[in-house]
């Protein structure tokens, strides 16, 4: 793409996925181009890697200080050496009414998955990893993670449940499942308490780190926040795996509980010999039991 130049300044397209700040979007040069049409610059981000079938763009209109949609037929000068950098946020692309209602018509089951952002301890991925193969998970991530692997995986759950690591949040938003709602684990009073929450039938949870949690960013990004009750009195403190835990948890009872009543235990899903839904077996044991 040819684009006439009556300056030597490059234009420069900075572009962000939701929850990420615009001083960590990702650039793309357009040259020295003094003039793009919102369909130029969308077949840009599309050679950069951006799914423009899934993602709509909108642009940092200066004039009237707001995020205007950019349609294919916006034109966008690029004529002043001190503003040469458009700024362009990404959305989801609505779906039609028409299709909401005929996917409820036949609403699967749905799926979730869960996952930290900036974790920095290595045991408590570990345990979360484990309790979401247990809760029926469809797989864990992590974000900005602050730790090496180093330990041994002793369970084996990765031979079940797939685990994907994001160098940044905007590779975990490009890479997102359609049509799947963000739910954010942190406590606060303008959070829904879990207890009155209904869980999406596809979800993916994120949790903060250990020390810093969410940053604002991704909370206002996500369709949901969701909060852990405490005792009264009590400060809603809790370990980044046992709270993850116990919101998968209680999506599982609650869904159960929708479907007429709760799965019975099996001696198949303890370990040989152990107490049944005390003595847990390792996932690797549960699938080799109900392949015999």
């Amino acid at each position: 793409m040819e684009v006439p130049s009556t300056s030597g300044t490059p234009a420069v397209l900075r572009y962000v996925y939701p929850g990420v700040t615009p001083r960590n979007g990702r650039l793309v040069t357009a040259g020295a181009a003094t003039l793009l049409s919102g369909c130029e610059i969308r077949d840009l981000l599309a050679n950069d890697g951006v799914d423009v079938t899934r993602w709509q763009l909108r642009f940092q209109d200066k004039r009237n200080e707001g995020w205007a949609r950019l349609e294919p037929d916006t034109m966008i000068a690029f004529d002043d050496p001190d503003r040469m950098r458009l700024d362009v946020a990404l959305e989801p692309v609505p779906r039609p009414a028409d299709a909401r209602r005929l996917q409820g018509e036949d609403e699967r089951d749905g799926y979730f998955g869960i996952g930290v952002v900036g974790g920095k301890n290595e045991a408590n991925q570990g345990t979360l990893w484990r309790s979401a193969w247990t809760c029926g998970a469809a797989f864990t991530f992590t974000v900005a993670q602050r730790f090496a692997k180093s330990s041994a995986d002793t369970v084996k759950v990765w031979t079940s449940l797939p685990a994907y690591a994001y160098e940044d949040w905007g590779a975990f938003a490009s890479a997102q499942p359609h049509a799947c709602s963000w739910v954010a684990v942190e406590m606060g009073t303008d959070a829904t308490p879990l207890e009155e929450f209904e869980h999406p039938d596809r979800a993916i949870y994120v949790l903060g780190s250990e020390d810093n949690g969410l940053p604002s960013s991704v909370l206002r990004a996500c369709a949901h926040r969701v909060a852990l009750p405490a005792a009264e009195g009590r400060t809603a403190s809790f370990n980044v795996a046992a709270c993850g835990s116990v919101v998968m948890y209680d999506r599982v009872a609650k869904r159960r509980r929708a479907e007429g009543g709760v799965a019975r235990l099996r001696q198949g899903d303890s370990l040989p010999g152990g107490r049944v839904g005390v003595d847990s077996a390792k996932p690797s044991q549960v699938l080799a039991s109900s392949k015999a």
